[in-house]
């Protein structure tokens, strides 16, 4: 599914507030469009309405969602998908802690028999929005560490945990038979990402390394579900332009600091050398970046 200018620039508006906004609201939804439900192959699907792409397995021996949205659109989601396999769900899964990846646990819980995700996911999730009473949290009752597997009818799902990245928590799901992967917000295609920063336990230079792991795993004929992006689907070609983006961002910036650059002559960069295939569809989000990199470069020095 593409996203329209107007729709994104709605969004972005929200998130690329990371300049200046705090706590819940720097996560932002990224799709304000009408939902759409996508079959990318055999019985996988992907959904998008609010927040990151919810990926599907629908079958009559299983059906597995990975990512929850928000309430109101996980409701969306899960009537389009009775419509087509009329069961419980087996496994929710949340690729990372962000609200527009978990707050949807809270109408899919009484759905699910069981809700998983690496136990990072549910540390972080507890710490940033546990007291959040206006939003209460539904977390995970299943944790893993580095791998975890399940079987699910004619399909095997794998979960994979390489290190920071986005967050401190985020894994990817394999649908093997199917080779379809969710790598959530390890992804944002073609577009300037969010980077939580400290609070988040993100690293810019793993999340390079980590997209690098994830496509030395997995075929030329894998299909990718991303967080977010101009396209939400794609191939290595996305994650290795990823991966070079979070290394031109690391890179620069840290040429910048020691070159002698304040943080405010920094993020006010009018370009970052290499980077030609991000787009910004609201001014704010380079800057954005820049000034988490920043925060994560002189932190960690």
């Amino acid at each position: 599914m593409k996203i329209t200018r107007k729709s994104f620039l709605k969004a972005v508006s929200i998130l690329a507030g990371g300049a200046i906004l705090q706590g819940n609201k720097l996560i932002a939804k990224l799709h304000e469009d009408n939902w759409q439900l996508t079959n990318l192959r055999n019985n996988i699907w992907t959904f998008t309405e609010q927040g990151g792409t919810i990926g599907i397995l629908a079958d009559k021996d299983a059906l597995v969602v990975v990512d929850a949205q928000f309430p109101d659109s996980a409701k969306d989601m899960l009537t389009a998908v009775n419509k087509k396999v009329e069961r419980k769900i087996d496994f929710l899964f949340n690729t990372h802690h962000h609200p527009d990846h978990t707050r949807g646990n809270l109408y899919l819980k009484d759905f699910a028999d069981n809700i998983a995700a690496h136990e990072n996911c549910v540390r972080l999730q507890k710490t940033l929005y546990g007291n959040d009473e206006k939003n209460p949290q539904v977390y995970a009752n299943i944790t893993f560490t580095k791998e975890w597997t399940a079987d699910l009818g004619n399909e095997k799902l794998y979960a994979y945990r390489y290190g920071n990245a986005h967050t401190g928590g985020d894994a990817v799901f394999h649908f093997v038979n199917s080779n379809v992967v969710h790598v959530g917000d390890l992804v944002f295609n073609r577009v300037f990402p969010w980077i939580g920063g400290l609070k988040d336990e993100s690293s810019i230079v793993t999340w390079a390394e980590y997209l690098e792991d994830v496509a030395r795993r997995f075929s030329d004929d894998t299909i990718f579900i991303f967080g977010h992006g101009l396209t939400i689907t794609g191939n290595k070609n996305d994650l290795y332009s990823m991966r070079d983006y979070m290394t031109a961002l690391n890179d620069f910036t840290k040429k910048q600091i020691k070159a002698g650059k304040s943080r405010n002559e920094i993020i006010e960069s009018k370009e970052i050398p290499g980077v030609k295939d991000r787009k910004e569809m609201r001014s704010g989000m380079m800057k954005a970046n820049l000034a988490a990199a920043y925060e994560l470069i002189t932190e960690k020095d």
